[in-house]
């Protein structure tokens, strides 16, 4: 076989192992208030892992993830902790599942690794997480800033649908959109009642 056919097959084969061995299934919840799922959580046992500010930036280079499906993320969690992440393009089915290969990182060597080697930041969001563990999933509660709370939990099909039963919550709680998603749509929605108001003032 020649090299380059070679290569493109070992690709191939990294790729489709990477897919069936590093698959992240997640779902999330609108809720409207984190208390009441902060008490269930910790009644069923639940771990708490990690609590307070999170930074996400976005690296692409010339759209050429985007134009893949791809992300890479470099996630900032607190003063000390990131973790560099790539995620595939989303694939089928009711929860939200995609390829995802992830390991921590020193943040400021790993930002400048990436900027060295032409990956530029072309989005930024930010959340307040509460990461806790369950039956070997990960639920997190997330605060956005004007979009307020959700649940999120990672794990198998089944044990997402049994965790978030148990947690109370229902399909008809279920958010779709992503964080970027609903951060942006918030901004719009309160720059749209900002100009309202100030319309209705200048009339």
């Amino acid at each position: 076989m020649p090299a380059r056919k070679l290569e493109k097959y070992l690709a191939r084969q990294f790729e489709q192992h990477v897919l069936v061995n590093s698959v992240e299934r997640e779902q999330k919840y609108r809720i409207p208030d984190a208390d009441p799922i902060r008490r269930r959580l910790l009644g069923l046992g639940a771990e708490a892992q990690a609590s307070g500010f999170e930074r996400n930036e976005l690296f692409d280079f010339e759209g050429r993830l985007r134009g893949q499906g791809k992300k890479l993320r470099l996630r900032r969690h607190g003063a000390k902790f990131a973790v560099l992440t790539l995620k595939g393009p989303r694939m089928g089915g009711s929860q939200k599942t995609r390829m995802e290969v992830e390991t921590p990182v020193d943040y400021e060597a790993a930002k400048r690794i990436l900027e060295l080697v032409g990956f530029r930041i072309k989005e930024t969001y930010s959340k307040i997480r509460e990461e806790y563990r369950l039956d070997g999933c990960a639920v997190c509660l997330d605060h956005i800033p004007n979009a307020g709370w959700f649940v999120e939990i990672e794990g198998g099909a089944a044990k997402i649908r049994d965790i978030a039963r148990r947690l109370g919550l229902s399909a008809a709680d279920r958010e779709h959109r992503s964080y970027r998603r609903l951060i942006r749509d918030a901004t719009i929605a309160a720059s749209v009642s900002k100009n309202g108001k100030n319309g209705g003032l200048r009339a």
